[in-house]
């Protein structure tokens, strides 16, 4: 059984070849929150990752870190409507409703280390 369409020769696919990193992403995002101050878009613009990627990482240089003396700290998510800070939050990501006004449209967290 002849498997060539339409008596072609098929050339064999070559695997895509990865660019090449100097760093991890974690290493790279790392070096980031060093410098400023900056929201989980921010940090995915920069890295090259989907944004709902980089709070995973973030989760786990946040556990890395809490051997060492340095720490992830974060800005809190701000209420636009009514300007509630969310101070009491664990997680990492924005929140999505104010429990004040019920609003939604609310302000990024930003992420630094310190």
């Amino acid at each position: 059984m002849n498997c060539k369409p339409h008596g072609r020769k098929m050339k064999p696919k070559q695997a895509p070849i990865p660019s090449r990193r100097e760093e991890t992403l974690r290493q790279s995002m790392t070096a980031l929150l060093w410098q400023n101050p900056l929201t989980a878009r921010e940090i995915s613009e920069q890295v090259g990752l989907a944004d709902r990627e980089v709070y995973a990482h973030l989760e786990h240089i946040r556990q890395s870190l809490h051997r060492e003396e340095t720490s992830l700290s974060v800005l809190p998510a701000e209420c636009r409507g009514c300007g509630f800070v969310f101070t009491k939050r664990d997680r990492l990501k924005r929140p999505g409703r104010c429990p004040l006004c019920h609003g939604q449209s609310i302000s990024q967290p930003r992420y630094l280390l310190e």
